[in-house]
């Protein structure tokens, strides 16, 4: 589960009884009952770190199951908070952090129903081991056909199971043709960040390629090898493929930035954090992040410049499914470096937040909460893209089949910044890219990989 990967951990012991009542005010009596705690000490850290704090009930209904009682206290603003016990209540996931594939819902002319179509496979999960690969379609879930009608339950479905069944199925000489179904269960396998790095050659130019799927601590190391490989090829134009990336480090995304941006110094501000009353507004330079780091890979400024490319601009391709601290790089390095953005709106996360539970010995809470602490700004003091950052030039990978591999000069994104970098004098096999006889124009109605929390940007008290 993708949550895992972002949680920090905040003791937080409960306020004195009535702390938060003001003089001449209605007391807001301390519950007696156990329920009645457990949802005071959620109240107490709601409004001590919430962003929309000043928009918290009074006087909420104390007797709500917990994670009702959570739901009870947030803004109609928040998308993306969220509460768990480890149990019976998770986190928000999607397919891929289940089974181990991120997928689309298309509507196919001709065709009495959607076709699902997989976008994404993680190596090694039960997904990976059943044969499914990007460009991989299904007709049916647990042996319901797919449909407007049921689309919701199919949904979720593969989203909190332990095991699913998927019906393969083939496009050929205009009909479907199915086979038998195969059976995926909870096999999430865990992924190297750093997806694929390569460079591209013509007119005496290359262009480095570098495919980064979550900003991950644990792959830091990764980050800076295909920097330096990057390096090694002498490229002179990026491609940062983020357009599956659901955010992570904050810190991560700091090593990234000075990696990519000759115009920010160690003590250039790279984030600025806005919070509550309690919390305010304070700026956060390059290397304050890179210090928060959990990983000693790129955690000072001067291994970083080391490995810097020589670029004048960068190229971004995002979807729907970008999130959170990839959105901050996408937001963040304008003030510094030209920042050509390809592809869809981003998912419109500009928010931080860190993970509260009960630290106390013996520990007398059992839930965690995440709630939103943060929005985010660049150096600029621009931010405020809960609608999701627009691309500069507008393209979709979901628009006909067979889908291109991503990565290569047939993927429309890809092959969208190689045609701005390179102009007539194109890359060796480029492929131009239109409708031929065979392909099969597609409609997205759903992708399992914009419809999550992504990750919550790490941030360490």
């Amino acid at each position: 589960m993708f949550r895992l990967f972002c949680t920090v951990m905040l003791a937080f012991l409960l306020f004195a009884a009535g702390s938060c009542s003001k003089k001449g005010a209605a007391v807001d009596p301390y519950p007696a009952d156990s329920l009645g705690r457990i949802n005071r000490w959620v109240l107490d850290s709601m409004r001590r770190y919430y962003y929309w704090s000043d928009e918290i009930p009074a006087f909420p209904d104390y007797s709500l199951q917990t994670d009702l009682f959570f739901k009870s206290l947030l803004s109609s603003k928040d998308r993306f908070s969220w509460i768990t016990n480890g149990g019976s209540v998770e986190a928000a996931s999607n397919s891929y952090f289940i089974y181990g594939f991120q997928y689309a819902l298309v509507s196919v002319t001709g065709y009495n129903g959607y076709i699902g179509v997989v976008t994404l496979v993680n190596t090694g999960s039960s997904a990976d081991k059943a044969g499914l690969q990007r460009g991989s379609c299904f007709v049916q879930v647990n042996n319901a056909g797919i449909n407007e009608q049921n689309k919701n339950e199919i949904i979720r479905q593969l989203k909190t199971g332990t095991q699913v069944s998927i019906t393969p199925a083939v496009y050929s000489n205009g009909n479907w043709m199915t086979s038998a179904a195969v059976k995926l269960t909870n096999r999430y396998a865990g992924e190297n960040a750093v997806h694929a790095v390569r460079n591209f050659t013509a007119g005496g130019i290359s262009t480095g390629y570098l495919f980064y799927n979550s900003f991950d601590e644990n792959y830091d190391a990764a980050l800076l090898q295909a920097f330096t490989k990057l390096q090694q090829a002498s490229v002179k134009e990026l491609i940062l493929d983020l357009r599956y990336n659901a955010g992570g480090s904050v810190a991560s995304s700091a090593k990234l930035a000075a990696m990519i941006a000759s115009g920010i110094t160690a003590d250039a501000t790279w984030v600025i954090f806005e919070g509550n009353r309690y919390e305010g507004k304070k700026g956060r330079s390059l290397q304050t992040m890179l210090n928060t780091s959990g990983n000693n890979a790129g955690k000072q400024f001067s291994d970083l410049v080391t490995r810097r490319l020589s670029l004048k601009r960068v190229f971004i391709l995002t979807t729907a499914a970008t999130y959170s601290a990839a959105e901050l790089v996408v937001n963040n390095l304008k003030p510094y470096i030209e920042v050509i953005q390809i592809g869809e709106s981003t998912a419109g996360k500009d928010e931080a937040s860190f993970t509260i539970e009960d630290y106390r010995v013996p520990k007398q809470v059992m839930w965690k909460i995440q709630p939103t602490v943060y929005k985010v700004f660049n150096s600029n003091s621009q931010g405020a893209y809960s609608k999701g950052i627009n691309p500069l030039y507008p393209v979709s990978e979901l628009t006909q089949l067979p889908l291109y591999n991503i990565g290569t000069t047939a993927d429309p994104l890809v092959n969208k910044a190689l045609q701005i970098i390179y102009g007539a004098d194109l890359p060796d096999n480029f492929i131009t890219l239109r409708n031929t006889s065979s392909s099969l124009p597609i409609q997205p109605v759903y992708r399992s990989a914009a419809d999550g929390n992504g990750l919550q940007m790490v941030l360490k008290p």
